[in-house]
């Protein structure tokens, strides 16, 4: 074994807990202690305690407060420059695939998708006996939030009704969701067609949400084809299925909730004299997320042909 000299600048760098440099890459790249925290999932007091060590060690305060975000010193500019390369080569170097195998995928849905896409993974997940958990989540989304969510790895694979555009963020289509009108098999006053004056008379209950989309094409059906507000708005198909189920209401559900749910709500389908408004569903994930992992997502979202 040859001997080689020993760098005084590598003995320095044994004074220099070097973990301190990638939480401040971190908190360059978020400009958020708190968000920091929530991604590596300790606590913002522990973030802070690093900086401020950092802070002293570099004899700059790197960061100053505007509002909610911190903004870079100078020094804390030419610090990040050129200290990426170097962490990005290391994480390309060493074996971290080993250490940060995720065995738990954590999922974000719009909450109305919810029903088409999880059941079906998850028995699919069993099914495969891929060694996989799956940790779920709803919220309101939109582009930016979805983006915000992956960026900031609080989620590693979002479904919604976005094609988002970025170029950190892959995005695929899984499927698209028809929408379809829905009585209770027991409600005489429909039969299997709906003409536009009795469906902009029905009293119809309706899906409440904050997708941008859905409002949209909702604007637009009631504008042309209804007289009156819906009788309700819910966040649950569940109650849509029930209500409509015990009363003289209408209502409007995905076709895949329908079909699985419409028999034991004793429910059926009525057709409409103009076309439902659909959506396409989408899969949006970090580009560097594990490609097997995320490959093996989509192939068992795809349905057999």
């Amino acid at each position: 074994m040859s001997i080689h000299s020993v760098s005084d600048k590598i003995c320095a760098l044994t004074k220099i807990d070097l973990n301190l440099l990638t939480l401040f890459s971190l908190i360059y790249s978020v400009g958020s202690i708190s968000k920091v925290a929530d991604m590596l999932d300790i606590s913002p007091s522990a973030v802070s305690q690093s900086l401020r060590k950092l802070r002293e060690l570099m004899g700059d305060n790197l960061f100053v407060r505007s509002g909610n975000i911190l903004l870079p010193t100078v020094y804390a500019d030419e610090l990040y420059d050129n200290i990426v390369p170097v962490l990005d080569g290391l994480a390309n170097l060493l074996p971290l695939a080993t250490l940060v195998k995720k065995k738990r995928l954590t999922l974000y849905t719009e909450s109305f998708i919810s029903p088409l896409i999880i059941p079906d993974l998850t028995e699919k997940i069993l099914a495969s006996d891929a060694d996989i958990s799956l940790l779920h989540r709803t919220s309101d989304l939109n582009e930016h939030k979805i983006i915000e969510l992956l960026n900031m790895r609080q989620a590693d694979v979002v479904f919604s009704t976005f094609s988002v555009e970025n170029s950190h963020i892959q995005c695929q289509k899984i499927s698209d969701m028809k929408l379809v009108l829905i009585a209770s098999q027991a409600n005489e006053r429909y039969g299997d067609t709906i003409s536009e004056e009795m469906f902009r008379e029905a009293s119809l209950v309706g899906y409440n949400t904050k997708n941008e989309k859905i409002i949209y094409h909702r604007s637009i059906v009631d504008k042309k084809f209804r007289a009156s507000e819906r009788c309700l708005l819910t966040t649950s198909f569940s109650s849509i299925m029930l209500i409509v189920s015990k009363t003289r209401c209408l209502g409007i559900l995905p076709e895949k909730v329908f079909a699985t749910y419409g028999p034991m709500y004793q429910l059926r389908k009525v057709s409409t004299p103009f076309p439902l408004p659909q959506f396409s569903i989408f899969s949006s994930s970090r580009k560097e997320i594990n490609q097997a992992l995320f490959a093996l997502l989509i192939d068992l979202l795809h349905p057999s042909p």
